[in-house]
């Protein structure tokens, strides 16, 4: 990983990002193409024709109709297969001018992509559209700013384990979508000097949702005044700015690390205390804060970070966006895989195998019939010539028979099984849902469906797993309701269409608190429906309560892990509960608890380990299961039998008070810098070449300050995820020998040294090598641990040729005030 570049080669840089800013804030390039009747179209796609692989974007359509009326549809074709076919419809009168929003999928390696305006059988026009394709696991950043060049050559972000570097794009907010689904390419906005009002209705709806699933919102203060955050509702504010004042470089100190003897004083954003956790003050008013919002965060900076000796500065600590734009974890819109939920789908009793027992019973019945029986009755008869009848005769009649009792196993039933998440905010019944129906049909058919709603409906990500005995693509027309067309299922088999949309979840409040390791209040389900096997989620924390009745109020009581890995259970296992296989056929409710794992398996499935032990996010998760389906789906021209499996998962705010110790579930961490020729990290062990790697822990968000008591750490080469047994020794503070130095001898233990940040003077302390599998104790707790945020920072060092593959534990112990 290369070294941080000098001052002039990041001028340099900033002044290359400028220009490219400047060409990206340019309209993709779209040629239009005129039709004969004179009529001509354009196309774009949002977020500047950024998305990401199996993810919805938007594509902004205009068209100008200078010739007759033109009654058609609009149409792309994309998707991970590239043959589903997205439409919506369009009405051009004589001189009209319209815009036409059309949402689509990538295809799977990117590229140009082409809208068609069609009537009937005839194209009218068309015109391209660039998409850039980025993977699951690269960062996506978004600046909507008055000048986005000065924070965008700033953002020197660490790439992604593959390697991969963050992507930065410069946006206006037109650029922004007004469905939530389109959505998915970006990780983290960043707001400057914009006018919230320029915002329509539709579009603060979706930037709501995102955060609440997971994005990351970073308002900075700038030139403009605090009025252009007017538009933002109190919930998506840590604090409300209500004037603006000159700050003291101090009172910057918790957020920025630092400052020079020479900088000078700032203007900020200020505002009374608000709902969010409080990052800096002066004197009595809040000047920077952040908030948890369902699983996403807004962060309010009220003074501007590109002023010179924030953004320049060497001489202090200060790794401020990478703090604020931490890796990407999961998705903020929509599942980065879905191959386990398409494999749920298919979990249906007509879907099942035969039961091995009537399968064997019919195999032995025919060889006896066929053979034996058959030559004993002819012989009885004296007719073994009749042999050449009786042969074809019986396997005629036991092959209608093997189909009749097939077509019995599986019904004579048209099925729609939804198998679906919504994903619900605190106190309120608005959601959204990511549903997969799958369409079973006894008989080969081609199906109308349609599905109420604003629902956006294509092929699964990784495809129709099981196929359905057809190759066929997908036709979509979007609207509401939006419709496939002349869906194909082959004898026998199930098709799978995946759908967003709009959905209804359950009301639920929550008074929690964590405090000494547990989590303890209520539970309120405030809607008509009972929450079915609930369970609470933190992390890799889970318990499991009983059935919420529609109206009830209950107490939990939920004590956090300190295991990253809890004991290699999977978090299914652990919500919904065990599973055995005797080989005999799985009943219904088997079935439905099998089902319900693999959605689990989904959602807390880490596509960087492989590891599906934990869900992200800081909130407590509700997670509870219904039986209705969330999406009405009909087909027409068909009485359908509806199967459900629903999870609702809705974010619990909490509090922190008095004394806690935050270890495990409670501690996230994020990589702040490395100059290691190699390095790679993963959720539980780190691996780090030559040279040195600086990562911060943080406790989960917190209201008040904190009085740090105690830290202990440890090292260990073993696998170890928890603190090692035993009473901590201190660990002494010594300085490193040169390894150039005569007499020098470094450590041989593939440990690392350590180096820890002395937040009361901005320096780095050294302390003596750690031995493997002891636990340490820092003295003087309040040293190391900031009281604002409650971080500590950590950076590794590895003076060797060889690369290292160690584990670090942490746990930090204070009272929240």
């Amino acid at each position: 990983m290369a070294r941080r570049p000098s001052r002039t080669t990041r001028t340099v840089l900033r002044l290359a990002a400028s220009l490219l800013v400047l060409l990206a804030l340019l309209p993709v390039a779209s040629t239009p193409v005129a039709a004969a009747d004179g009529l001509t179209m354009t196309a774009r796609a949002l977020l500047q024709g950024h998305v990401r692989a199996g993810s919805w974007f938007a594509i902004a359509v205009d068209v100008e109709n200078a010739g007759p009326t033109v009654t058609g549809e609009l149409r792309i074709t994309g998707g991970a297969d590239s043959r589903t076919r997205f439409g919506t419809p369009a009405e051009l009168a004589t001189g009209s001018r319209k815009q036409y929003l059309l949402y689509a999928l990538p295809p799977s390696f990117g590229g140009n992509m082409k809208v068609q305006l069609v009537a009937g059988d005839k194209v009218i026009a068309e015109a391209p559209v660039a998409v850039a394709l980025h993977d699951q696991t690269q960062l996506v950043v978004g600046v909507v700013a008055e000048n986005p060049a000065k924070i965008v050559g700033q953002l020197d972000l660490l790439p992604n384990q593959n390697g991969i570097p963050p992507v930065i794009v410069p946006l206006t907010p037109a650029d922004l979508p007004e469905r939530i689904q389109a959505w998915a390419a970006l990780d983290r906005l960043i707001w400057q000097d914009t006018d919230t009002a320029s915002l329509t209705t539709a579009q603060l709806a979706a930037l709501r949702t995102w955060i609440a699933g997971g994005g990351r919102l970073v308002i900075v203060g700038g030139t403009a005044g605090a009025d252009i955050l007017s538009s933002l509702p109190d919930e998506l504010l840590p604090y409300r700015p209500s004037a603006i004042l000159d700050v003291d470089r101090a009172a910057l100190r918790p957020t920025v690390g630092g400052a020079p003897a020479a900088a000078t004083t700032l203007t900020a954003y200020a505002g009374d205390p608000g709902a969010g956790h409080v990052l800096a003050t002066s004197g009595d008013r809040v000047i920077a804060g952040d908030l948890t919002f369902g699983s996403g965060s807004v962060t309010l900076l009220g003074f501007d970070p590109t002023t010179g000796w924030i953004a320049d500065g060497d001489a202090w600590d200060a790794p401020l966006w990478k703090k604020l734009l931490p890796q990407r974890s999961t998705g903020t819109v929509s599942l980065a895989d879905d191959s386990q939920i398409v494999g749920a789908v298919a979990n249906l009793p007509s879907l099942a195998l035969p039961p091995i027992t009537g399968l064997l019973v019919l195999l032995f019945g025919y060889i006896l019939l066929v053979g034996p029986v058959n030559y004993l009755v002819l012989s009885r008869l004296d007719r073994r010539e009749w042999a050449w009848v009786t042969v074809p005769a019986l396997i005629a009649v036991f092959t209608v028979g093997a189909f009749g009792i097939g077509s019995l196993l599986r019904g004579s039933d048209v099925i729609v099984h939804q198998v679906a998440i919504v994903r619900g905010a605190p106190g309120t019944s608005q959601a959204t849902t990511q549903a997969y129906l799958g369409i079973f049909s006894p008989s080969r058919a081609t199906f109308q469906l349609k599905v109420e709603g604003d629902a956006l409906l294509a092929t699964p990500m990784n495809g129709d797993i099981f196929g359905g005995g057809t190759g066929a693509g997908l036709d979509v027309l979007e609207g509401d309701p939006s419709r496939v067309r002349d869906l194909e299922v082959g004898f026998g088999s199930l098709r799978t269409i995946r759908a967003e949309g709009s959905a209804t979840g359950p009301v639920v409040d929550a008074s929690l608190r964590l405090e000494d390791g547990k989590i303890t209040g209520t539970v309120t389900n405030r809607s008509q429906r009972t929450l079915e096997e609930p369970a609470l989620v933190l992390g890799g924390s889970a318990v499991k309560l009983k059935d919420i009745p529609a109206g009830a109020t209950v107490d939990v009581t939920f004590p956090i892990s300190l295991n990253a890995n809890v004991n290699g259970v999977s978090l299914s296992e652990r919500v919904v509960g065990p599973m055995s296989f005797d080989g005999s056929s799985l009943d219904e409710t088997a079935q439905r608890r099998l089902v319900r794992r693999s959605i689990i398996d989904q959602l807390s499935y880490d596509p960087m380990t492989g590891a599906q032990w934990a869900l992200p996010g800081d909130s407590v998760q509700l997670l509870a299961w219904g039986t209705d389906a969330v999406l009405p789906a009909e087909i027409e021209g068909q009485q359908v039998r509806q199967v459900a499996n629903v999870l609702y998962e809705v974010p619990l705010p909490f509090t922190v008070g008095g004394t806690t110790t935050f270890a495990g579930d409670l501690l996230r961490s994020s990589v702040v810098e490395a100059d290691a020729n190699f390095f790679s990290r993963d959720p539980w062990s780190i691996q780090l070449g030559t040279g040195k790697a600086r990562i911060a822990w943080r406790p989960l968000p917190f209201d008040g300050t904190f009085g740090a008591s105690r830290v202990v750490v440890a090292l260990s080469f073993n696998g170890e995820t928890t603190m090692p047994g035993g009473d901590p020794v201190p660990a002494t503070e010594k300085a490193r020998c040169d390894p150039a130095a005569a007499g020098c001898v470094l450590p041989q233990d593939a440990l690392p040294d350590i180096e820890v940040l002395d937040v009361k003077t901005g320096t780095w302390v050294q302390f003596a090598h750690l031995t493997g599998s002891r636990p340490y104790e820092l003295a003087d707790a309040a040293r190391w641990v900031d009281p604002t945020s409650g971080e500590i920072q950590v950076r590794f060092v590895n003076e060797r040729p060889d690369p290292l593959y160690f584990q670090f534990i942490i746990s930090v112990t204070g009272a929240v005030r």
